[in-house]
Formats: structure tokens, sequence, C-alpha cells
């Protein structure tokens, strides 16, 4: 018998089958029905299109299972085996044997239900599905009822959630079927289908919230979801018919009416097909319906186009390398892409161009008639009996794009010798002497040692020598002092704060979630700060620079974590690193703004972002069209950003707040939340224990001081004492406000009133759950960017626009970096299950021997020589580009280039060369004529910087004393006062933390900073922040001045100075070597001198004098150019 076919007693129109029919009888009565139905299922299959089919309900294979005709199971006649069951007898629906046109149905009757719990066949995330029923019912009844139903949850057990799924059916008595989001948006079709006739009902989904509702062959709505979108299918799918999965207890939304089939594909059919299968349906039923075969394009379109298009889009000529023989030809497109989306008229360029009468030229122009046919040949997926090909497109960049200087191998060559060389301290000197000596110009003379000292201090480590450290310094007469000073500044934790802070500007890292446009609402990301404590952290321990990139695209693709019992220092490392890749900002946490649009943005941010810090180029322009300026095509921005796909996928979206995780493996995470909870349930125990004692101790002092009651209102007292303040009467008030205070029985009371025995008891129990609290584990939280399980595509989208998807490509590097004609494809093996996408866009640039590794070390080299000497040999750090600077230096870049990466990518090294070069140890005064060189692009001396933001506040609090040099940890929340000033959040910190610690752990924001250091150009943070640029504004004055950090450090500092000496001119001494770096002149300690004791004479008579006049002094040296600026 076919499994299809489940039978016990089969209910006809005469009657049932009687049960005295001889066993002999029933058997040939049932192998009669068998052979039937098998030759039925056989003709029946080979009709309906099987591909991608997952559900397949045919009533005609139903038999009842009870004498009433119940349906208690309707199996699947699809691949999949999704049965449908009821097991409650009171809803199960019933068999109707000539319910449509004189053919089978199952008959739901108000509170009737079928259902799959756990539904094969549906991807994870926004997948796409086509559903096709046969069905009739009556008009009246429930005035919202469901017909079909499907929800997703997370887990077997887990209930279903919100916008993770659709129902079809009708609203508000309408009897007009829509498809609709639980719990979201819903689109309606036209005409009323609740009228007692068969129909053919087809709900399409199309992904990115295009749908789509057929009525009879018909087209009643072609449109998108707008407002609560779809957040895509869990893991974990349920579908029912007549109600709601799971919610029978609704009255009000069963079906009432007969289903004859249902069929469910896991793609949307096209038109051929649902054509196809419409027609058989048509036929079997006998149904009324308007299925139409579609237009061919042999048949149809192309004599058209011939006789109008193909003279300039032909064989012989193809203008724009455009050419419309062929469907394949049209969707592979020409220059501008594509020209037409499948079943998308309205997004074609074909019939863009031709209905703007831009197109065919002249007065060859088409009619209405002739355009319908084309949009409507389109709309039906533009058929064709061809077999679609799409080539990949021929690379389009030229010999003559490749000559830019970027786009070429650094070269290695020697460093040149010049007739300065007596100038030069090592190599880096040679290559700037000779661009010296060619323009006739000579480097300047050296910093003093003071100068030199606090420059490298800062630069190192973003903080000024101290007065130990100068005065260590000054009296070191070795001759390698500098250098040991290097290398002694370099082993300090804070080099790694400092040269942590650049790269994070370059990732664009910031603590919160989303575009941070308000100032009150700040929504930091768990974890997140563990980024920047990973960054901070792999440059003090100098990790190759190599390494560090790769742990940052790709750490969780370098082991098999998932699978691990225990994680691994490494492995939670590497998958910290992964926050690198969470820096766009991502606002789908909001229901509202978890739109395909949003979604799209996040994924295109990001690898723009990515590509800006590894290459110092800019995507946006190719996001929309080829780069105006740039060899960068819309090919190559959406190949790159493809690699990313699998991460941010469109498709199954994770919100912004979901991309964290523990860090400690699933097993090892199970493990302590269980063993907490075995702790906390034993707590609750002995708390329950100790309650029990103190409240009978309670009881019985309560009831003894009841008895100093008068007898008259004793009952009364107690009774007002016991309840609730709020519903006590006024009568009850005021005896509670006149025996309160005697009655109340405080902790003291119990405490003063417990037994020896109790007292031991309770002691025991208070030392038990101390001791088990003490063994509570604990783990913590880490940003992390995965995969999702379900697969992502990536389509060139025309105009950048989501909703004109063209060709489909796969995961490359910009042609710039191929070899020839052969592109770099990202394809990796990956140790944790993973696409590999992003292992191998590290493997590609970082690979030595190649362009793309090459480049991407000259862009860091020049970004360090930034940091280092205010400018960059590309003076547009981020912008490697034709539409960027040339280099000043490019003999020296290419020289540097190699060096790292001979010296094993390694940053320190680098750092180190340079410092020790000569040009930096110039001094920065202006000597001699500046006019050939006015900007120092040829470094004849150092370039004057001022200290940038977090320096500023960084150095104000190491010279005070009160710098907290606490390393890593939560950040210092901040507070938008209501006068709009951002302040530190002092009631809130972090435990075992102060105000004062270093200002990179400050809550990092996109827009809102800290006030102090807004003012003092702190960059806003949209994308990435290769350059800081640095203002001079009145506010900045203003800020030093008058604002209260500046006011207590200057004091703070004032009393840190008074301890040391009690000599009013040696403090003014040591404060100002301490403000600058250096011992004042004679003149200016005079100068200082007479400050303060006018200072002293204007505080006369009030207490502390001396040290008011000392904070004075103090706080007018951290106003001077000369501290806010690098020497």
């Amino acid at each position: 018998m076919p499994k299809a076919f489940h039978m016990r007693n089969i209910k006809t129109h005469s009657g049932y089958h009687s049960r005295s029919t001889s066993m002999e009888q029933v058997m040939r009565s049932l192998l009669f029905l068998s052979a039937l139905l098998a030759l039925s299922n056989l003709a029946a299959a080979a009709d309906v299109l099987q591909d991608d089919l997952i559900l397949w309900l045919d009533a005609t294979q139903v038999a009842p299972d009870k004498t009433d005709g119940a349906v208690d199971r309707w199996l699947d006649r699809s691949s999949k085996h999704n049965d449908f069951s009821q097991k409650d007898a009171a809803r199960q629906p019933v068999l109707v044997p000539n319910a449509i046109s004189n053919r089978p149905a199952i008959r739901f009757q108000g509170k009737d239900i079928l259902n799959r719990a756990n539904f094969g066949g549906l991807s994870l995330g926004d997948q796409t599905f086509h559903l096709m029923i046969v069905f009739q019912a009556p008009k009246g009844g429930h005035g919202a009822q469901r017909l079909f139903d499907i929800n997703s949850r997370v887990n077997p057990t887990a209930g279903t959630e919100k916008r993770r799924g659709f129902w079809v059916g009708f609203q508000q008595s309408r009897y007009i079927p829509r498809l609709g989001i639980h719990n979201g948006d819903e689109g309606e079709a036209r005409s009323a289908v609740w009228d007692n006739k068969p129909h053919v009902l087809e709900l399409v989904y199309r992904r990115e919230q295009l749908f789509e509702i057929h009525i009879d062959g018909r087209t009643e709505r072609k449109a998108m979801f707008n407002g609560t979108h779809f957040l895509g299918f869990h893991k974990f799918v349920s579908v029912a018919l007549g109600q709601h999965f799971g919610m029978e207890g609704n009255q009000q939304t069963f079906y009432q009416g007969d289903i004859a089939e249902v069929l469910l594909y896991s793609r949307p059919l096209s038109t051929k097909e649902r054509v196809d299968v419409g027609l058989h349906l048509t036929k079997k039923y006998s149904l009324k319906t308007d299925f139409e075969l579609p237009l061919v394009f042999e048949r149809d379109i192309r004599p058209l186009l011939a006789k109008h298009c193909f003279e300039c889009h032909g064989s012989e000529t193809q203008e724009a390398e455009l050419n419309l023989r062929t469907v394949s030809s049209m969707l592979q497109g020409g220059e501008a892409g594509p020209v037409i989306v499948r079943g998308h008229p309205e997004h074609s360029e074909l019939i863009s161009v031709i209905e703007s009468h831009k197109m065919p030229p002249g007065d060859d122009k088409l009619n209405r008639e002739q355009i319908d046919l084309l949009k409507l040949w389109i709309r039906d997926d533009a058929a064709t009996n061809e077999n679609i090909v799409v080539k990949r497109p021929e690379g389009k960049v030229t010999a003559e794009d490749r000559q830019h200087w970027a786009w070429q191998m650094p070269e290695k060559s020697k460093p040149p010798t010049t007739s300065l060389d007596r100038h030069a301290n090592n190599d880096i000197d040679r290559f700037v002497l000779a661009g010296l000596e060619a323009e006739k110009l000579k480097p300047s003379k050296r910093a003093t040692p003071e100068a030199l000292l606090r420059r490298v201090c800062l630069d190192l480590t973003g903080l000024p020598p101290t007065l130990k450290e100068i005065e260590a310094y000054l009296n070191d007469k070795s001759p390698k002092r500098f250098e040991q000073l290097i290398d002694r500044l370099m082993k300090s934790r804070h080099f790694g704060e400092r040269w942590g802070r650049h790269w994070l500007d370059v990732a664009g890292y910031v603590g919160v979630y989303g575009s941070d446009n308000d100032a009150a609402i700040i929504k930091p990301l768990p974890g997140k700060w563990r980024y920047r404590d990973y960054v901070i952290r792999s440059f003090n321990e100098d990790k190759p620079f190599n390494q560090f990139i790769t742990e940052q695209l790709a750490g969780d693709e370098l082991s098999p974590w998932r699978d691990a019992e225990r994680f691994t220092p490494t492995m939670v490392d590497s998958l910290t690193a992964t926050g690198f890749m969470l820096s766009a900002n991502d606002d789908t946490d909001q229901n509202e703004l978890n739109t395909p649009d949003v979604r799209h943005h996040v994924l295109q941010r990001t690898s723009e972002n990515v590509a800006n810090a590894l290459f110092a180029v800019t995507l946006q322009c190719a996001k929309c069209h080829d780069h105006k300026y740039e060899a960068i095509s819309q090919l190559d921005y959406y190949r790159f950003e493809s690699v990313f796909a699998p991460i941010f996928n469109v498709r199954n979206w994770k919100i912004s707040t979901s991309r964290t995780r523990s860090d400690v493996s699933d097993q090892h995470k199970s493990e302590v939340d269980q063993r907490n909870n075995e702790i906390t349930a034993e707590v609750k125990k002995l708390t329950t224990e100790r309650n029990a004692i103190r409240n009978g101790r309670r009881t019985k002092l309560f009831d003894e001081r009841l008895l100093k009651v008068p007898g008259t209102e004793r009952a009364k007292a107690k009774a007002a004492y016991r309840i609730d303040e709020k519903k006590r009467t006024p009568e009850q008030k005021q005896l509670v406000e006149k025996y309160g205070k005697q009655l109340t029985v405080t902790d003291a009371d119990i405490n003063a009133g417990l037994s020896e025995d109790e007292k031991t008891q309770q002691s025991k129990i208070d030392a038990s759950v101390t001791k088990l609290n003490s063994q509570r584990q604990s783990y913590g939280t880490i940003p992390i960017a995965t995969e999702s399980e379900a697969a992502a595509t990536t389509p060139v989208l025309r105009r950048g626009n989501y909703l004109r998807p063209g060709l489909e490509v796969e995961p490359e590097l910009f042609e710039l970096f191929g070899r020839g004609t052969k592109p770099v494809q990202l394809a990796s093996a990956s140790k944790s299950g993973t696409s590999g996408r992003r292992l191998a866009l590290a493997q590609a640039v970082t690979e030595p021997t190649t362009l793309a590794g090459q480049h991407v070390a000259r862009v860091y080299v020049n970004r360090v020589w930034r940091q280092l000497f205010g400018r960059g040999i590309v003076k547009t750090s981020d912008n490697f580009g034709v539409s960027g600077s040339k280099p000043s230096h490019p003999q020296l870049l290419d020289w540097l280039t190699h060096w790292f990466i001979d010296n094993g990518w390694r940053v320190k090294p680098l750092i180190k060369l340079m410092v020790l070069s000569n040009t930096y140890q110039q001094t920065s005064a202006d000597e001699g004529d500046v006019s050939l060189d006015p900007e120092n692009v040829l470094l004849w001396r150092m370039n004057l910087r001022r200290l940038d933001s977090e320096q500023l506040r960084d150095a104000i609090l190491t010279i005070s004393g009160k710098l907290d040099r606490t390393l890593g940890g939560p950040p210092i929340p901040l507070d938008p006062r209501p006068d709009g000033m951002v302040v530190l959040k002092t009631s809130a910190l972090p435990p075992g933390t102060t105000a004062y610690r270093r200002s990179v752990y400050i809550l990092a924001r996109r827009n809102y900073h800290m006030t102090l250091l807004r003012v003092f150009d702190q960059p806003i943070v949209a994308r990435t922040c290769a350059d800081r640029t640095r203002s001079a504004a009145v506010t900045q004055s203003l800020a030093l001045l008058h604002s209260d950090f500046l006011l207590e450090q200057s004091d703070a500092f004032a009393s840190a100075i008074a301890k040391q000496h009690a000599d009013s001119k040696e403090q003014l001494r040591i404060a100002w070597q301490a403000t600058l770096g250096r011992l004042p002149s004679p003149e200016e300690l005079d100068l200082c001198t007479e400050v303060f004791s006018r200072h002293l004479k204007r505080f006369e008579g009030e207490q502390d004098a001396p040290h008011k006049a000392l904070a004075q002094i103090c706080h007018m040296l951290l106003n001077t150019n000369e501290f806010l600026y690098v020497p």
C-alpha cells in the first residue's frame, strides 16, 4: 500500500463498510484501491513539479481514521515527509469525498487544526517560498481566519517569536486573502475568495521583504512589506493548517472551509513552472483560472529587439559592450551592468531607457504596445529556451591604471649616498638627505636632550616624562642613553595604550553599538572593550602585524573552537580580535530599523572600513558604479563585500546586540551555569532556614510587645500593623501611628533577642553561605563576528539598490591586485567549518611576495611614519589612490616596506628605526630660510605637533600626580548633562577603578565625547579615522582656563609640589620642569616668581594663600603653548 494511503474505515455517501464484511472481501477492496492509488500517484507526480517541493498535501490520497470521517493525519507526498497530524479528536477535521468539483477535500469546521511541529526543508534566515493552496470556503464565520501558518523557534522547546514566520488568511471580515508576517506587516490581495467557490491561491516570498499574491493565476499583489519586517526563520520551523501553530486557545481565528491540496516550494517558481502547476490544478479540479503560458524570448521578444536594437547591440556592433541577442548577454549586461532584472520590469534598465525614449536613437521608438510586451515578458521572468550562462566579466584594469605608484610592487633599492651623510644616523636619513640635497637644503640641528626626552615619551607612551625620568636621563652620560630610553619606553605597558589607540582610530572602534545619535541614550555593547584591550595587549607584546591582521579578519576561522571542551588563551584572543569587524554603525537592534536597507548598509560599511584600514582606498563610489577616479569597479566592490557576507548575512541577520558570546567554551559555560545554579539552590535553602530562625524570634518579640498594648485595642492594633499600608483604614492608620514604634521589631532587636543556640545556628548558616558563594565561577563576554549557518550570496546591486540585484559574484580581491588577468580568488579551508573567505583574505593581504601583501605593509608603514612625524610620506594616509597624494619620498617608503616585512612584520623595531634616525631627532624650530619648503615636506626639520585630545588629558593627570595607571578593563562611563556638557559618570565607575584612568579607557562613543576631549578634536567616528585633524578654536583656550577638570588638577599639582619642597622658588622651578620638561631660564623663573607674588598678594589673608597662589602658577603653565605641543 502506498505510503500516503492511510486508512482504517472509509466513509462514503452510502455509509460505512459493514464490519461483518468478510476478511477476503476487505482485502480485495484494499488491494484494488491500492492499485488505483498507485497509478493515480504516478500520474499526479508526473504533472506536479518536484524540484524543491518540500510539502505536498493531497486530499485525494487521504482516508479518514474514524467512522465519522475525522482525519488525524495528512501524509506529505514530497520527499521531506512533513506529515501533518492532530491527536485531539475534538480538533480533527473531516474528509469530505466530493467537496470541490466532485473531488475530496479536508473540511475545517471552526476549531480544527492540523500541524507539523518540526518542519523540514526551509533554510535559516530570509528563506524564499512559493505556496499554492486549492481551497473553497464560505463567506461568514469568524471575522479573521487563518488558512495556513508557518513560524519558527530557536530550539524545539522554545516558544515562537514575533516576526519569524508568516500566516495566510483574512482580517476584519474582508474575506480577501492576506500574507502576513507574525506580529508584523501584512499584504492583501484585491479580490475576495471566501465566496463558496474553489480557488487556487498562491503566496510567494522572494526575500528582501518582497512578496506576491496570485489568485487563480492572476497577479493580485506584487509589493514589498513596509514597516515591521520579516526577520528570518529560526532553525526549528512549525507549520499549521486551519489556525496559528500553538494557538488553539484563540477561538476567533480558526479557518472554516475546505482544503483540497497544498504545495509548498522552497523557492519562487518561474512563471513557466507556476503556470504548468497551475494548469495541472485547474484541470484536476475543473477550475476557472487565468493561467497562461508566458512569453518566450526567441518567439515573442527577439524579433522585436532585432528590428529596433540589434543595429547597435547585435552581433557586429555592441555599443557600451551591450549585446541584446540573448537573455544571457542581457543578464551579463554591458558597461553599466545587467539591463534586465527577471520578474521586475520596474527595476530593469532596458525598460527605463526605452520608456524615457533615450533608446532606440532617432525616430525608431517603440510604441506602447511593444513596451508593454517587453514589460510583460520581464515580469514573467524573461522566459527563454536557452540555457542561461553568465560569464565572468572581463577585467577593466588597464596597463595605464597599473602605472599608478601604489599599484606597483615596492622597489627594493639601496639607500643613496650624499654629501650630507655625516648627518645620517641610519639609512632613513640617507633617503631624506638625498631629497634635501636635491633642493639645496640642509637638515636642522639636533633637538635638546630635554626636548627629545619629552618628544619620545609622548610619542611612544602618550605620557610626558616624570621629574625622576627627566633627572635620570639627563644624568645618564652613556652614548647609548637615547636608544636605551627607547627600549625602556617600548617595554612600558603604556606603549600599547598609545599605539593601540592609533590602530583603534584606523579600525573605527567605538564601545557602543548603533548610530549614537542621541546624547542621552548610551548603548554600550557588552564586552566590546575586550577588543580594545586585545589591541593594546597586541602592541605591548609586539605581535607581528601580519598575525595581528589575520586574527582580526579571521580569528574565528583559525581553530576548531566550537568543538573545544575548554578555550585556550589563544582562542579567546583570536575570537576577541574579530571585534575589528564590528565597527560599522548597526541600528538593527531597533525593530523598526532591522530592515533590508539597514542590513545592507552594515555589510557595505564593514567592507568599506576594512578596505580603508588595510589598503587606504575609498570604496564608497564603487557601490553604485565603477569608481570615478580609481581603478576599482563595481564588480570589485561586491566581490570584496562578499568576503564579509557570511558574517553580515542580510538573509539570516544577527542584530547588533547578539554579536557577543562568553569567553569560555559552550561546554565550560554549561558546567559553570549548572554549578552556580546548584549553589544558588543551596544558598536559597540555607537562607530559608536562617529566615525561619529570625522570623520565629521576630514573632516572639512582637507578641511580647503586643501584650503591652491595652486589651481593648490589642487585636485591632495587631491587624492594623500587619495589613498593607495602602489598604489601611483611617482607624488602622491611627493605631499604627500610636503603637508603631512600640511594636516594630528591628534587626538589632532580633540579634539581641536570639538565644545562644540560635546565634550558633545562624553563624553556621552564614559561614556556609559565604563558603558556597566563594565557590561561584564566572565568565566574561567578548565581541565576536562569526558566520551564520545559512549560505550567503552576493549580487551586484544596480545603483547600490538592494531591490535591483544583478550578477552574483564570488569573493575576490580587487582586480588591481591580480597577476595579469588572473584574479585573486578568496577561498580557503577553515578549521572552524566556516566559508574560509576571510582567512583567504588574511592570507592574501599578508603574503609578502604579492602586491596585495606588500601594499598592506606599505600602508601601515606610512601610518606609523604619520604618527611619529606628523605627516605621512603619503600625506593622505587614508587614500593611496589616484585622487590621493603622491609620496614625498617614494624610495624611502618602499625601502621601509621591505625592511618591515624582512624584519618579521614587527612594529616595535620599525618604530625604533624611525625614532633613532637623525630626521626624527631634529629640532622643530624654524631656522634659516623656510621659503624653499614652507610645509617641511622634505623634512629639513621636525614637525611641531599639538598634543591630541587624549595626550592632553593624560599629560595633565600625569603632571598633577593623579593618573591611575591601571591597565585594561571596563570603560569609564560618560554622563551627558542637560547643559550640553559631557563628563565622566563617577557614580557608576567599574569596581576597583577611578575617574583618573587614561583616556583610552573612557567609553568610546561615535558622536558625544567627553567635552574636554571633544574640544580638542576627539574625532567623530562615522567610519574610520586614519588622520586626526587639529584645529585652533577659542573654545580650547576657554576649556583650559575655566574647566573644572583643569582647576581641580592644577590644585592637585600644587599640593604634590608643596609636599616635596617648602621653598616657593624651588616649587616654581619644579612646576616648570614637570610641565614643560625643562628647567626655566633665569628670566622665565623671575617672571614666574613675579606672577606668584602677585597671586600671593591677591589671596592675602585667606587660608592656604601660598597653596592657592601656587595652584594659579600650575594652571598658568598648563595653559602655555609649549605644554600643548610636542617639541
